[in-house]
């Protein structure tokens, strides 16, 4: 008897969401076969797509073992691990399509999808209209300095890894923005009581992943790092720009789609994440600066954000 293929989809939210058009794909193309996956942490993003909300699974469900993994085979699909992607020729969505897919053939992948309900848009829409009404602007951005790297040390939020905006360039850059745009922050409670002296302008909501998911969906722009928000901008065609530090373009965002803004001043290595941890911890070190912005730098990227939103919203 042959074995169930499941598909375990670890890592972070934004990854999550990657895989979503490589598990869609593998769906397509195997409409009477019985496969699933398994999700940790994240199974909630692939509600309400059809293809997928039957097949996908939360790690944690009681009896998954016996139930479905025991007499299955398990396949960890790691797009850092793959030749392409450390040598920056494909993005994590196609390392996911060739590795759930077993192909080198992305022309037919897509890009992820998110799909909410009525009672979520409605509901991110009523906030929406508060925060609107309270910061008096046509336009409403989303912004999300800090990635799942970054942590608070006594005070200061530090990301080691460098894909986090330095709060001090999130601060000024906000300050600019909020003369001409209503802001909401997008962050963990933690980060948002933290920043909550110096940024006296966002909107700092409490949601869950949904919840933001369909917050950036009622957004009229967003502005993120690496991290999960601009997947789920991208999973609704949203605009936005995202600022990257040691990470490269071509692997973790969609350049051509958002506005891609980095620090020209600095050389940024590859960091082998998920292969090699000293080699990982060493070029973080020469990324560390990746993320550190000038005055002059701050003004030229919110300069660069209101022409693209002049550009891309109507």
């Amino acid at each position: 008897m042959k074995r169930r293929k499941v598909f375990a989809i670890d890592g972070g939210a934004g990854r999550a969401i990657a895989a979503i058009p490589a598990l869609k794909k593998y769906a397509r193309n195997h409409p009477d076969e019985d496969w699933a996956a398994i999700a940790f942490g994240w199974d909630t993003l692939f509600w309400g797509i059809p293809e997928l909300q039957d097949r996908v699974y939360s790690s944690d469900v009681k009896g998954i073992f016996k139930n479905l993994l025991k007499d299955s085979d398990i396949i960890t699909p790691e797009p850092y691990r793959i030749w392409e992607y450390f040598n920056q020729k494909c993005s994590l969505v196609e390392g996911f399509d060739k590795l759930i897919n077993e192909t080198e053939d992305h022309s037919d992948l897509g890009v992820p999808e998110l799909v909410l309900s009525k009672g979520e848009e409605k509901n991110a829409s009523n906030i929406l209209t508060e925060v609107k009404n309270k910061q008096n602007k046509n336009l409403t951005i989303v912004i999300q300095p800090f990635g799942r790297s970054a942590r608070i040390d006594n005070g200061d939020i530090i990301d080691d890894s460098s894909r986090s905006l330095e709060p001090g360039v999130y601060y000024k850059l906000v300050k600019k923005l909020s003369q001409k745009y209503n802001i909401v922050f997008m962050g963990e409670g933690e980060y948002a009581q933290l920043i909550s002296q110096e940024d006296q302008i966002s909107a700092k909501l409490q949601m869950d992943l949904r919840g933001w998911a369909s917050i950036i969906e009622g957004c009229d722009y967003f502005i993120g790092c690496d991290s999960v928000g601009q997947h789920m901008a991208r999973a609704f065609n949203k605009p936005g720009t995202v600022i990257l530090g040691s990470t490269h373009a071509v692997n973790i965002t969609y350049p051509d789609h958002f506005q891609i803004i980095e620090n020209e001043n600095v050389e940024k290595e590859y960091s082998p994440i998920r292969i090699c941890g000293l080699d990982s911890h060493l070029a973080d070190r020469k990324n560390d600066r990746c993320m550190e912005f000038s005055d002059k730098d701050v003004d030229n990227i919110y300069e660069a954000i209101v022409k693209d939103i002049k550009e891309k919203v109507k």
